[in-house]
């Protein structure tokens, strides 16, 4: 247990050295690629966005990359999200193992703002003079393999376009994750330093590390059901609101019927409402499955995603 833990705290601490070493480039108020705060799939986003520690599906490229070592056979899965605000997101995602102990993973995204007015001065008034839609493209490339039969280190290659009018940007960024299997029965750690990289539109991407826990407890209803439970901790750079403490907990019923709960504890500001609060669901059913997520976010409603996947041996 002890070479357990302290192989996580090497694993955490070089991976958080260069997150520390640049926080002093960012600016509150400069930190752009909003975007990529957006949790990607229902599972991991119905329990309360805490899956560092789990990682342990085809979303692994975008939580954790190191999580790509556990994976066996092949997944693959498309997801459409219901954003706020007529915003939407289509999320396409594909892992699988790739030799013993090491998988790869590969993800593209899409990000539609929805149709904007396109206005000039005229004399002192607003004139429409057309329209235009703002989105964001996506692509993700990940890596992960065991380096000790318990340690598990691995990365993503992130490219960012954006387009908004006649303009467009783009950036490259990197993730970096590790993943420690400890002496206690079922419980693991993960940490993750996300988007590490260069500029957007002249803004710094929302660099960040997680850190988390994720236990499989030992009580449960049926001999082929499975509890898991999970806390991570969110530390961004440069934008203090994104701070949060995330706990979600999933149970599966005979391995074919999820429920899934979670809740993420950070500054809101001014927004009402219940805000944070996670909730969904999953069916399994042959070699294919079916995730949804609710997110509530107070005042502007709520978010809904949806999955659909299949898993090849």
């Amino acid at each position: 247990m002890k070479n357990n833990l302290a192989w996580m705290v090497v694993l955490l601490g070089a991976l958080t050295i260069p997150a520390m070493a640049d926080q002093t480039n960012y600016d509150i108020g400069k930190v752009g690629g909003s975007e990529l705060k957006i949790g990607l799939g229902p599972r991991p986003v119905a329990m309360g966005e805490a899956f560092v520690a789990q990682a342990d599906d085809l979303n692994c490229t975008a939580w954790n990359p190191a999580g790509l070592a556990q994976l066996q056979g092949y997944q693959a899965g498309f997801m459409h999200n219901i954003y706020l605000q007529e915003t939407s997101m289509e999320y396409l995602a594909y892992a699988q193992n790739l030799f013993d102990g090491a998988g790869i993973g590969a993800n593209v995204t899409y990000l539609n703002y929805g149709k904007l007015d396109k206005v000039n001065d005229n004399n002192g008034l607003p004139e429409v003079v057309g329209s235009f839609t703002p989105s964001v493209l996506m692509i993700s490339a990940g890596y992960g393999q065991w380096i000790m039969p318990n340690v598990a280190i691995g990365g993503t290659v992130k490219m960012i376009s954006q387009s908004i009018d006649t303009e467009s940007y783009s950036a490259i960024a990197v993730d970096l994750g590790g993943l420690v299997k400890t002496g206690i029965t079922g419980l693991k750690l993960g940490v993750a330093v996300q988007n590490l990289g260069t500029k957007l539109a002249e803004a710094d991407l929302p660099m960040n590390v997680k850190a988390g826990a994720a236990y499989l407890l030992p009580v449960k209803f049926g001999a082929n059901d499975i509890w898991n439970t999970l806390v991570d901790v969110n530390i961004p750079f440069g934008d203090t609101k994104y701070t949060s403490a995330n706990v979600g907990t999933e149970y599966w019923y005979n391995q074919l019927v999820a429920a899934r709960v979670g809740y993420k504890v950070k500054d809101t500001g001014e927004l009402g409402g219940i805000t944070g609060l996670t909730a969904g669901a999953g069916v399994k059913v042959a070699m294919f499955s079916v995730d949804y997520a609710l997110v509530s976010y107070g005042d502007l409603g709520f978010t809904h995603q949806i999955a659909i996947a299949a898993s090849f041996q």
